[in-house]
This record gives C-alpha cells, structure tokens and sequence, in this order.
C-alpha cells in the first residue's frame, strides 16, 4: 500500500510540475504575443490535425526514447553518465558505416547487421569511462562529457577529411545508406519509420531486463545501495562497467536508427543534443523504461508544436524550449526535496545508510 501511494505521489508531482510549465509557458505568450488564440492553437493542437504531422512528432520521438533509455540504465545503476550524445554518434557511425560499404545484402540481413554494428559502437564507447571509474574511480560525470567531445569532433574530422561524400556538395556527410539498410515508413500517408517500432521493442526489452532478470536485480541494487550491494556479493565494478556499456549499446543503437531512418545519411552535427535531451526524458518517466515512451512523446510532441507555433504566429519556437527547461527546473526542484528528506531520515538514524 505504501509503495502504491508513493507512485500516486510521484505521478501527481509530475502532472504538477508539468501543469505548471505549461501555465507558465501560456502567460508568457499572452504577454509577449499580438495573436495569441493562433499560437496556443498550433503549440498544443497542431501536431495532431494531420497524418504527417502526427507522424513527425512519432519520428521525433524515436531517438529521445533511445537516449532516455540509455540514461534511465545508467542512473538506475547509480552512475551519473552524461556520455549519451557521444555513444549516440560511435553508434551511428559505426552502424552507417555498415549500412553504407556493405552492399549485396537482403533488408533481413543488412538491418539486423547494422544494428549489431551500432550497439557494439555505442557499447565500447560507453565502456571506457566505464571502465575507468570501476577501476580508476574517475569521476563519470567529468569523463563522460569529456568522451562527448571525443566522439563529436572525431566523427566531425572523418565527414570531413577520411569519408566525406565526394558527391555531397560541399556537405560534410557519408554516401547515403544502401536500399537494403533504409528504414521504410510504416504507415502510408505517415512519415513515421521502422524505428518507432524499433524504440517500443528496445522500452520493453529494457524494461525486462531492469525488472525481471538478476543481471537488472544486481544494477538496482547497486544504484540504491553500493554498501548493501558489495556486502551481499555483487561484483560492484562489474556492473559499474557493464550499466554504461549497456547505456552506450542504447545510445548507439538510437544513432543508426535516426541515421537509416531520418536521414538516410550520417551527416555532421546530425544529433543537436539528442544525448542531452534524454537527461530530461528519463527524468520525466522517473528513471522507467515504459515511462519513457509517455515522457518522450511530449517532449516531441512540444517540439513539433513549437515549430508549428513559429509558423503560424508571432510567437518563437523558444517559448517551448522555455517549457522544456522549466519542466527540468520542477523534476529537480523534486527530487532535491527527495534527497533532503533522505538526509533527514539518515541524520535521524544516527548516520546509517539509508535506502532510495
């Protein structure tokens, strides 16, 4: 009953938080806009008037379920990685790379293969700091958005100089994927890809894996209590390790996705802060696999309406990205009060260590 109770709370703390982001994004177009019927209607009506509309905010949606995965294993773990971007683009890279040179394969063959090669990309990237933090006790925070940087500029200096399309017009980008390689639409009339299909399987496997296997039992334990964890035989290091490279395989897998079925190309600067924006997609699920297909569809749902907002009014798509940082603001705004009461109840203890 008790746990029940707590996740009526944290549901209506979100419903909360995200009315009052909403309430306060609405008073700000009514101050600042000359036609503000007209930019409420496309912000929050829009997306969902035409097929393709609908179906741009499902493709959106796609690579921040990917992301929020990948931070959802890693903070559930205890790790605080920042490192989705980073393992999103060797995802991509090393999937379109697959998806480009290997030609003379069948779709059954040339999918699966290029999404093995971007989970093993975005996996071994992931594993390095990883790696160091288990064994050098490296700050993961610090090492992760260092790797970021890695693997932007390195994948920015092959478009570039190595692999650049010489047909491309000047455009830093790969060829454009084989046939074989290219997600199609899944609906007609829709441009929704293959890979939305692909992002509910990978929220359920996740969401299996956490919850209903040892290796998820051992990865929960050691995020609430490395101690308990340790003192009850799971090999911390071990999971440490394997929780980001299991995040980087998501993040990864996200890259080839949006490569094979967005752009049809891996093109620089293609991500524009997907890894990121999943910080704020699992924070909004609450650290839940299945939460993250609900908390990623209104992200991208914000976001189709904000440019349909601009399109149609007066007023600039930043309004939504205001919406967006103010929902950050209010998660975290709760889950500060969280730790505070935590510290309460472990100063009340005597200092004894406290489960989350």
């Amino acid at each position: 009953m008790k746990q029940r109770n707590a996740i009526y709370l944290d549901l209506l703390g979100i419903l909360l938080a995200i009315g009052a982001a909403l309430f306060i994004g609405i008073i700000v177009i009514l101050a600042i806009s000359n036609e503000p019927v007209a930019a409420l209607r496309s912000l929050f009506i829009d997306p969902f008037t035409s097929l393709f509309s609908f179906g741009s905010v499902l493709n959106r949606m796609v690579p921040l379920v990917f992301t929020g995965l990948a931070i959802v294993v890693v903070f559930q773990s205890g790790v605080f990685s920042m490192g989705a971007e980073g393992q999103l683009y060797m995802g991509a890279l090393t999937g379109a790379l697959a998806a480009v040179y290997i030609p003379g394969l069948s779709p059954w063959i040339h999918i699966p293969l290029v999404i093995i090669a971007s989970i093993i990309g975005g996996g071994l990237f992931g594993f390095i700091p990883g790696f160091l933090k288990a064994v050098f006790k490296a700050d993961e925070i610090v090492s992760t958005l260092m790797f970021n940087f890695i693997a932007v500029l390195f994948v920015s200096f092959l478009l570039n100089y190595v692999l650049k399309d010489p047909n491309s017009g000047g455009f830093a980008r790969l060829p454009y994927v084989q046939g074989s390689a290219k997600l199609g639409q899944i609906i007609p009339g829709m441009p929704t890809h293959a890979g939305f299909l692909i992002a509910i399987v990978a929220s359920i496997v996740v969401y299996f894996l956490m919850y209903k296997t040892k290796m998820g039992y051992e990865l929960r334990t050691v995020g609430k209590n490395p101690l308990f964890a340790e003192y009850g035989g799971i090999a911390t290091k071990k999971v440490i390790m394997l929780s980001i490279a299991i995040s980087g395989a998501l993040a990864g897998l996200g890259g080839a996705v949006e490569v094979t079925g967005m752009h049809g190309t891996l093109k620089e600067g293609f991500s524009v802060g997907l890894g990121f924006d999943g910080i704020i997609v699992c924070l909004l699920a609450r650290n839940h696999p299945i939460g993250v297909l609900l908390s990623a569809f209104f992200y991208a749902y914000l976001q189709v309406g904000g440019q349909a907002m601009q399109a149609n009014s007066d007023v600039p798509r930043d309004i939504a990205i205001i919406i967006q940082a103010l929902l950050v603001l209010f998660i975290s705004s709760q889950a500060i009060f969280a730790y505070l009461k935590q510290r309460k109840l472990r100063s009340a203890q005597g200092g004894a260590p406290v489960a989350k």
